[in-house]
């Protein structure tokens, strides 16, 4: 038997709950305004163009989303790519050859460097997202939903994934982490050789970047990060090209910190075994760094209706809270628990129960706008890599 199956079915009592568990103040349903939506979806075959590296989430969207779509009449097809440029050039590509209707992606998995991209060029369905049923229970005046890396959703992004910009520690063998910038240069300097970053432009050690120059300021951030570089690994003088690598060096007990951009990804590695069970999740600084990833509709979409559809189960509270469920995925929820059911609030309520997910991200640290980070990487490049 899957895995998955017992947690699915669960979820699928968790969806039948009747209306009369609805929270006071929560909008009125409109149970006809999606119908003929859902009618058209019937038969159509959705190619959800997404990131294909992480083996739980491909597990999750096999065993709990696919189910999920077939129940609606709607197949869905996984087409796993290892960068969503991929898909945003198969998109620009049919723009380029005129097609305007009968486009070979359906839905996509986006970031916001490529949603902003997107959207510049005109790319996506407009008018789309806020429309959807469970949309009800997502708070689109929340800035980390409303804005993706600072640039307006208008209505053309369905919020699917909430991340969090996450370090990790052993407890047997550093039981108290620095939990500040200060703190950090003054492990290094205390610990030399035992801390380091994945070298941008990979997207952790971009991550780290970021998160310094939204504590610091842009200023004093590139200068801190030039004072750590010798106290680094290697004295830093060849960096982590991937997170993987950086995993690896703190796995095998050559560096005491790891990070990540997934909240959940210290229960996902002592689950596999990578991590030792003493790992643990902490944050630098007075927040995680945080953004909401987002489905997105090419304006060009052979199966419009059934993109609407999948991206709407994703958004759904009994999808969502399998995601969040630490034993599945352990991804926080983008829904304002407040506006569910409470059955439902009940269920997101227990899912942060782990030693290996944090309860309290600090305050919420926003992205910078898009267009910044290219710019950031290359200063990066030049006063810290190259020195000068």
């Amino acid at each position: 038997m899957s895995r998955l199956l017992p947690l699915l079915l669960a979820c699928l009592a968790l969806a039948a709950c009747g209306a009369d568990d609805e929270p006071a103040g929560a909008p009125a349903p409109e149970p006809d305004a999606f119908a003929e939506v859902q009618r058209e979806a019937r038969g159509q075959t959705v190619r959800w163009w997404m990131y294909g590296g992480d083996d739980r989430i491909n597990d999750y969207v096999e065993e709990v989303v696919e189910p999920a779509a077939r129940r609606a009449g709607v197949t869905l097809e996984q087409v796993r790519v290892s960068d969503t440029a991929d898909a945003v050039r198969r998109v620009v590509a049919q723009r380029r050859a005129g097609r305007t209707s009968g486009g070979a992606v359906d839905l996509i998995w986006i970031n916001g460097e490529n949603f902003a991209a997107g959207k510049r060029a005109g790319l996506w369905l407009e008018d789309w997202a806020t429309k959807l049923p469970s949309a009800k229970y997502v708070d689109f005046e929340d800035p980390t939903i409303g804005r993706d890396f600072q640039v307006p959703i208008d209505g053309q992004e369905a919020p699917w994934s909430r991340a969090a910009f996450v370090f990790a520690h052993d407890s047997a063998r550093v039981p108290e982490p620095p939990r500040d910038f200060g703190a950090l240069l003054a492990y290094a300097r205390e610990h030399p050789g035992r801390f380091t970053y994945p070298a941008p432009p990979d997207f952790t050690g971009s991550a780290f970047v970021r998160q310094a120059v939204a504590e610091l300021g842009e200023d004093e951030a590139f200068a801190y990060l030039a004072e750590l570089k010798p106290l680094m690994y290697r004295e830093g003088r060849s960096l982590p090209k991937t997170v993987a690598e950086l995993d690896d060096l703190f796995a095998n007990g050559e560096v005491d910190f790891t990070m990540s951009y997934e909240s959940n990804f210290v229960a996902a590695q002592v689950r596999r075994k990578t991590f030792p069970r003493t790992a643990r999740p902490f944050v630098v600084g007075e927040g995680a760094l945080t953004n909401v990833s987002y489905t997105v509709i090419p304006a060009d979409a052979a199966h419009t209706a059934g993109a609407k559809v999948v991206a709407d189960l994703l958004m759904s509270p009994a999808l969502q809270a399998a995601k969040a469920d630490p034993a599945v995925l352990g991804i926080d929820t983008v829904l304002d628990v407040d506006r569910l059911p409470r059955r439902e609030r009940a269920r997101f309520a227990a899912s942060r129960s782990s030693p290996y997910l944090l309860s309290d991200l600090g305050r919420v640290t926003e992205e910078l706008p898009a267009d910044e980070v290219p710019r950031l990487e290359k200063r990066w490049t030049r006063e810290v890599l190259r020195g000068g």
